[in-house]
This record gives C-alpha cells, sequence and structure tokens, in this order.
C-alpha cells in the first residue's frame, strides 16, 4: 500500500484557493447570462461542487461571505438609482406634501412668530432659518396683538422627528400679504404680493333713539368715524345735554378695501349731518383740508368747527351744575358759583378747552386737585376736584386742544364725582357755555374759499347718488 505524505499547510491553502476560483467562475457566469443575481438554487449547485480530495474545504456560508467581499456588484442600468441605505439623507417634504396640515393662529400678547412655531413643535433651525428670511420683508417686531399666521407643516412623527415649516403666509398690511415657502432641497423663498386699493362710500343716518352712540353703531357707524364725528360736533352740540328725541344724524363715510376684500382703514368721514334740541338747530360740516394747513372740518360758510375752546372739556357728561348765584351744597350759604359742574363717572378723562400753558397745577383749598392753564386772548380755564392730574401737566409745560390733562375725581369741597370747570376773562370768570358758543373760529378765503366750495358740490353729488342706510 501506497502511503501518500500529508499536504502541507501550503498545498492546502492553494487546493482551497483553486476551488474558491472556480466556484467564483462558476457563479459570475450565472449572472452574465441569467442577468440577475443567483435564484435560491444557487447554494445548492455549489455545495456539488467537488471539494479538494484530502482537505477540510470552509462552510458555504464562510464562502458566501468572502464571495460578497471580493467580487464586483453587478451591473445596473443607468437609469436606475442605487443608494446605500444608510448614506440615504432624509426626505424633504415639498408644500404639496399630502400629510400637511394646515393652520391659522394669532400673535397673543407677548407672543412672536418663533414662538408660534416653536409651540407647533418646529425645530429651532428651521425657526432660526424661517425668521432671517422673513426679516428682510416683514418687521416682526411691530407685528400686532391678534395678527394672523396661516402655517403649513408636515405633523412631527412617532419615531421623534419635529415637524417640518413647508409654508407660513402672513399679512402685516391688508394690502401686503408675504409667503414663505420650503422647497425640496430645504431653502426658504419669499413672495410678496401687492393688492389693489378702491375706495367705497357708505352713507348712514337714523333718528337718535337713547344715545347718539348707540344709534349710530345701530345705523352701521364704524367706531373710528364714529368717533371723529362726535369730536367734530363738540365745540357746537354738548351730546348730553343738546340732544333730544327726535333729533337725527346723516353721515357719509369713505372707506377703503383691497381688491380681495380686506378692508384697509375703518374709514373717514367726508359730510355730517346732526340735528339738537328735537330739531331745533341743525350743524353740518365738510372735511377739507386748506393749501397750508391740516385736514379737519368746516362748516358749508367756510368756517372752521375748531373753536378757541371746547364747548365742553368732558365726552359725554352731563351739567349738574350751571354758572351763576346758589347756595352752596356743603357751606350752606349762597355765593356765587363761578364755573359749570359736569357729572360723570370717576376716572373719566378731563380735555384741556384750550391750547395753552398750564400756570397752576396741584392742590388749592377746596377745589382739591386742580390744573389753571393761560389761553391767548386773556383767557384762562380751571378744572377743579380732580382724582388725579395727568403725568407731564405741570406748571409752564404747554398743552394743546383737547389732551387729557386729568380725571375726574371727587377731592377738596365736593359731594361727588364731578368736574367743576371755570372760564376767566381778565382775571373774572364769565359763563364757559356762554362763551364757548361765541368763540372765534379761522375761515377760509380766496382760493382755499374757491377748493372748498368745489368740494362742497363734489360730496353732495355723492351723499346724493349713495343709497342711505336707515336704522329706522
Amino acid at each position: 500500500m501506497q502511503i501518500r505524505p500529508p499536504a502541507s499547510a501550503s498545498q492546502l491553502w492553494k487546493k482551497f484557493g483553486v476551488g474558491l476560483g472556480s466556484l467564483a467562475i462558476a457563479v459570475a457566469l450565472g449572472w452574465t447570462v441569467a442577468g440577475f443575481a443567483p435564484e435560491p438554487s444557487a447554494p445548492a449547485e455549489i455545495a456539488a461542487f467537488p471539494p479538494p480530495e484530502t482537505a477540510a474545504l470552509p462552510s458555504l456560508e464562510e464562502i458566501q461571505t468572502a464571495m460578497r467581499a471580493e467580487l464586483p456588484p453587478p451591473e445596473v442600468p443607468s437609469s436606475v438609482s442605487v443608494e446605500s441605505p444608510a448614506a440615504a439623507s432624509p426626505a424633504v417634504e415639498s408644500p404639496s406634501d399630502e400629510t400637511a396640515v394646515e393652520t391659522s393662529v394669532r400673535l397673543a400678547k407677548g407672543d412672536t412668530v418663533a414662538r408660534v412655531l416653536h409651540r407647533l413643535g418646529v425645530a429651532a433651525g428651521d425657526i432660526s432659518n424661517t425668521i432671517v428670511t422673513l426679516a428682510a420683508h416683514v418687521r416682526l417686531k411691530s407685528l400686532p396683538i391678534g395678527q394672523a399666521l396661516t402655517v403649513r407643516l408636515r405633523p412631527a412623527d412617532e419615531a421623534g422627528a419635529k415637524a417640518v415649516l413647508l409654508a407660513l403666509t402672513i399679512r402685516p398690511e391688508p394690502r401686503r400679504e408675504i409667503t414663505l415657502e420650503r422647497d425640496e432641497e430645504g431653502d426658504y423663498s419669499v413672495e410678496e404680493e401687492i393688492f389693489e386699493v378702491a375706495s367705497k362710500l357708505q352713507r348712514a343716518s337714523g333718528e337718535v333713539d337713547g344715545s347718539v352712540i348707540a344709534s349710530a353703531e345701530a345705523a352701521g357707524v364704524p367706531p373710528e368715524p364714529l368717533a371723529e364725528m362726535l369730536r367734530a360736533f363738540s365745540w357746537d352740540v354738548n351730546f348730553q345735554h343738546d340732544i333730544k328725541a327726535g333729533d337725527r344724524f346723516d353721515v357719509l363715510i369713505e372707506r377703503s378695501w383691497t381688491s380681495d376684500g380686506h378692508e384697509v382703514d375703518a374709514g373717514r368721514v367726508l359730510w355730517a349731518e346732526l340735528t339738537t334740541g328735537g330739531g331745533a338747530e341743525s350743524f353740518s360740516l365738510y372735511r377739507f383740508k386748506p393749501h397750508d394747513g391740516e385736514e379737519f372740518f368746516y362748516n358749508p360758510e367756510g368756517e372752521s368747527v375748531v373753536k378757541a375752546l371746547l364747548r365742553t372739556p368732558l365726552n359725554m357728561s352731563r351739567i349738574s351744575s350751571r354758572f351763576g348765584m346758589r347756595r352752596h351744597p356743603v357751606l350752606r350759604f349762597t355765593r356765587l358759583h363761578a364755573g359749570v359742574d359736569f357729572a360723570a363717572p370717576p376716572g373719566t378723562p378731563i380735555l384741556a378747552a384750550g391750547a395753552g400753558r398750564v400756570v397752576e397745577a396741584g392742590r388749592n383749598g377746596g377745589y382739591g386737585k386742580w390744573v389753571k392753564i393761560l389761553h391767548q386772548g386773556g383767557l384762562a380755564t380751571g378744572y377743579a376736584h380732580m382724582s388725579r392730574i395727568a403725568p407731564g401737566v405741570r406748571r409752564s409745560a404747554r398743552v394743546r386742544q383737547g389732551q387729557v390733562i386729568g380725571f375726574v375725581g371727587s377731592t377738596g369741597l365736593s359731594t361727588g364725582p364731578h368736574l367743576h370747570f371755570e372760564l376767566h376773562r381778565g382775571g373774572r370768570p364769565i359763563d364757559p357755555l356762554g362763551m364757548a358758543r361765541t368763540a372765534e373760529r379761522a375761515r377760509l378765503a380766496g382760493k382755499d374759499l374757491e377748493r372748498f366750495r368745489a368740494r362742497v358740490a363734489e360730496i353732495d353729488r355723492a351723499r346724493e347718488a349713495i343709497a342711505v342706510v336707515d336704522n329706522q
């Protein structure tokens, strides 16, 4: 019997290499013919390959591992994109993503756009990029409470991924809309749309039922034009004393709207008419701007409604005591009541009846907290029994007509909250109500008067052509 010497280690590895090479060639030929990786039957073919006669070969799993490590992957047509799952970056959803959710929010007190996005779960990096991009188009620090934001995002998922901001729309002004969008690469872009604006006229009228304010609101007069109308008439009308049952109001308002229906402004009064004393008197006014003056209201004769003094230094007050001799309610003897008392709730703002300089401000005996203002023409007004004096109102300070100088109270010799109002001429007290009625007004002249008359005719044609909204 012939005995063969045992194979050396180098011989064994040579046999292993030959077997492995043959196996690789066979597998490669199979890929070339079929055009794809071996089917599940391939392991059986590999197992049938004859092993070296005397050497123990690696297992089938070890051979497959070696093949995957050494052989190149099969070729793939160029139209197919192959990407390693580990290297793939997360997909960025476009604004049209079907998983997106759209919501509308409004800024609350102390809110910012960044805080809103944080509450919606948007990642800090996305919030930072959004704010930087928007800041070039919107003054974010100036956004008011109640500002609306429309936000479109892909919500956070169960795996813990943050919400992704896809789009944000904000309208900082009625005529401007800013839209921020995120593209498929994750970059932000901003588009700004400017809407056309058109003016429309609105006319409202009605009979006073209870108060001018409630009646005008019921007729559809917006708050801002209503306040403007009351202020314009306040030089001639005491709304608590002069208005009677059966009095009427009529007002023409100009309002602006965008092409998509957003209100641009609250409106402004072009013309108004008001009767007082149950129809005994009638006042009308027109809006006009002189060449070198400020826009305000004039009567049909071209006289400014602004007088040297306001008719009353309080809005919506009532006269509780007039100028003249009377029995003092606290001292219990008869003497001159050197002013007019206006009853009003505590804290009601007190207005300067005219422009001037403060000569007294502080405690003044029975007047309590008191302010005295010196006006042109030797006139002076006094305001007594205040609960407090307004900030900045002190001796030598300048005040303008209608400026708040204090608040109604009951300090000094007073039986209840009210304003005691005095008017002095040459140092002597006179009746404030009589003086207010005859106070001088500025009057238009020359080309301003011609322009005003043309404007009056234009406004009259407009108000006659528009339907009246009546609250009756």
